[in-house]
């Protein structure tokens, strides 16, 4: 019985189609685009206000019920003619904050009580707060663990007798 073989020529391939752009590629690749567009923003939106949510004060209502108070306090810290001189300087992997507080004259002002407030401008999660003590007749010092290199904002707030009587906040750049 003989056995016939196919001939060995090349297969024969179904007719090549030209690429065409139909209304169903169009409507694809533009719903397509604007998904990963909605999605991408949709995450960014999502870290941003998860790392930085923008309230500075939870009720500008009570902030400006408090506001002609500040202004008086300020004219009273005028009056005074205080000078301040504030340094925070690099110690170690922490940072020394010093405040040296004259009168008019230049005089010494003691038995105060100082507080600095170390603010980080993007999240309030790496604020410091410390008690700076008197070490010399003017002079308030403290130490902070464990403070970054970077930009901060530096709220310097004293009293006396319970009463605040000097205010300072300054931008400072702390370099390793």
């Amino acid at each position: 019985m003989p056995i016939e073989l196919a001939a060995s020529g090349p297969a024969e391939q179904p007719p090549h189609r030209p690429f065409r752009v139909t209304g169903r590629l169009v409507l694809a690749t533009l719903i397509g685009f604007f998904l990963v567009v909605a999605g991408v923003n949709a995450t960014m939106m999502t870290v941003a206000i998860r790392t930085m949510p923008g309230v500075d004060a939870m009720s500008a209502y009570e902030t400006s019920q408090h506001f002609n108070a500040e202004i008086g306090r300020m004219r009273a810290q005028a009056a005074r003619g205080w000078r301040a001189e504030g340094a925070v300087r690099r110690q170690g992997g922490g940072a020394a904050v010093s405040l040296q507080m004259r009168d008019r004259l230049g005089a010494p002002v003691t038995g105060l009580t100082a507080e600095a407030l170390l603010e980080h401008p993007a999240t309030h999660a790496l604020d410091r707060t410390v008690a700076l003590r008197e070490t010399a007749p003017g002079v308030y010092t403290a130490a902070l663990d464990a403070v970054h290199d970077g930009r901060w904002l530096l709220a310097i707030t004293v009293r006396r007798g319970g009463e605040t009587v000097f205010v300072s906040q300054n931008r400072i750049e702390l370099k390793g």
